[in-house]
């Protein structure tokens, strides 16, 4: 039987050669990141890891300017479109008045909109639609990514090249919550953009928190908590500030800042024992849409409701009223459940981009 010290002997040898293992992984994962950026990739694929990276840990290479933080811009997948009117114009000679506009999810970058030779802003070209994506550091917090989204959109249309009759916005997964955000900013700063918004399409959006994430949050609230645990506490430090919103669905910053916000509701409609967060509503006078998918082709099957496109379930795609979360209140028509597809797969899936399209067609001015 192994004794009690030899126990303690064997936990500090374990420690330290899971510290050393995260500090030589960490400098190895650096050293790799920064050669493949330089040298090893193509532009596409350079975006694509610098995504990921930022995903991880934007949040920190923003605290320390690194060159490698992602800013924010928007682009036509070709070029990062100005803000100045005379070069917006020179940019996009055929600009339309109605624009589409594709917000990604957590690690992704503008490109990741094409997939399998789809594009959900790209169909629209057709139907006079001028398509545009934004491009940010998805490890930063969300409301700041959200504020700064509806600031930069006032600036752009703006400058348009001509009178903007209608704005759409379709947003992936985080591409969801930061859109929402923006909407409450471009509100409460009184910014015009949101009065040309008709149609708003979340996919995946994971608008209650995403479980997954949630478990790595609780991961580091025991670690924070149990002081035999503490030499693993730099593991959770390395994950961004976005991801931790993404987890919880924070859009506004007083959420991040002070997260246990009471909100009073009606005398007679209380929840005993659970605190129901505040959060904003969906933007008034916009068509707003929700799409959540199943792994499984059943989707009225509540373990497959649970389990959702493998990263977001059912419930929270649509920002339905679960424990200690209040509804978003979408109307019955405006959301719409898929079987057999998973999270990426929102991006090319045929029923997916006919519903997109029939939904934004419908309100076209």
């Amino acid at each position: 039987m192994i004794s009690k010290n030899e126990w303690s002997e064997k936990l500090k040898s374990l420690k330290e050669d899971i510290s050393t293992k995260v500090i030589e992984n960490s400098e190895f994962a650096k050293q790799r990141v920064v050669e493949l950026l330089e040298h090893g990739l193509s532009p596409a694929q350079g975006d694509a890891l610098l995504a990921s990276f930022n995903g991880l840990v934007g949040d920190h290479l923003l605290q320390r300017n690194s060159r490698f933080a992602i800013p924010m811009v928007f682009t036509d997948h070709n070029q990062t479109l100005s803000d100045e009117a005379a070069e917006l114009e020179r940019q996009l000679p055929e600009a339309s008045s109605r624009i589409v506009l594709c917000v990604h999810g957590w690690c992704m970058a503008d490109k990741g909109w094409m997939r399998k030779g789809h594009d959900h802003g790209k169909q629209f070209i057709n139907a006079g639609y001028t398509p545009i994506y934004l491009w940010y550091n998805t490890g930063n917090h969300i409301s700041l990514n959200g504020e700064e989204f509806a600031f930069r959109l006032e600036k752009l249309l703006q400058a348009w090249p001509c009178e903007v009759k209608e704005l759409v916005i379709i947003g992936h997964s985080m591409g969801g919550l930061v859109t929402r955000s923006a909407c409450y900013y471009a509100g409460i700063n009184q910014l015009q953009w949101l009065s040309a918004l008709r149609t708003f399409i979340t996919l995946g959006t994971p608008h209650n928190g995403a479980p997954l994430a949630k478990l790595a949050c609780w991961i580091d609230e025991q670690v924070v908590n149990t002081p035999q645990l503490k030499f693993l506490q730099k593991l959770g430090e390395i994950r961004s500030s976005g991801s931790k919103d993404l987890s919880r669905g924070y859009i506004v910053h007083e959420d991040w800042q002070a997260p246990t916000i009471p909100f009073k509701q009606a005398d007679h409609d209380k929840v005993s024992g659970t605190a129901l967060t505040q959060r904003p509503t969906l933007p008034d006078v916009v068509q707003c849409y929700a799409v959540a998918s199943c792994l499984g082709k059943n989707t009225q099957d509540e373990n497959n409701r649970r389990l959702g496109d493998g990263l977001v379930p059912v419930s929270s795609a649509l920002a339905e009223s679960t424990k200690g979360v209040l509804a978003l209140n979408y109307p019955a028509d405006h959301k719409w459940v898929v079987g057999g597809v998973d999270h990426l797969d929102l991006l090319n899936h045929p029923a997916v981009a006919a519903k997109v399209s029939e939904w934004v067609l419908e309100n076209t001015v």
